[in-house]
């Protein structure tokens, strides 16, 4: 089992959080977190980075799902880049292909991103 790496690189009105490693029961409480905190400081466009990601069961497959709501609860998106192999086949399968955007990489997802930031302001910070 390899251990789940998360980067998030924030761009003018996305953000795109590269996962590497597996995706799985132990490690999807580190996404959850993730999606949140980013979530609470007002980015509500995601771009979910998956090329490096090597195993991803169905815990982490309901992660990405919940994602993709809390997103567009928060009146944004989450789009998948880089979904390929196993990921892609257990999208497939599973029928869940069609509930994510996906886009061959980052590059391509990142051509949907709004030409500024939108959503709701970031809380304020308290001195």
């Amino acid at each position: 089992m390899t251990k789940l790496s998360i980067q998030v690189t924030h761009y003018r009105a996305c953000v795109v959080v590269s996962v590497a490693g597996d995706l799985d029961k132990v490690s999807t409480p580190e996404l959850d977190r993730t999606f949140a905190d980013l979530l609470a400081e007002g980015h509500v466009h995601m771009i979910i980075d998956v090329s490096d990601l090597e195993f991803c069961d169905s815990t982490g497959v309901w992660m990405l799902l919940s994602g993709l709501r809390r997103t567009f609860e928060a009146g944004g998106w989450l789009r998948l880049a880089g979904v390929r192999g196993f990921l892609e086949r257990l999208l497939e399968l599973t029928r869940l292909g069609d509930a994510f955007p996906t886009d061959p990489s980052v590059a391509e997802s990142l051509r949907h991103a709004p030409t500024r930031r939108t959503g709701p302001a970031p809380p304020p910070t308290v001195a």
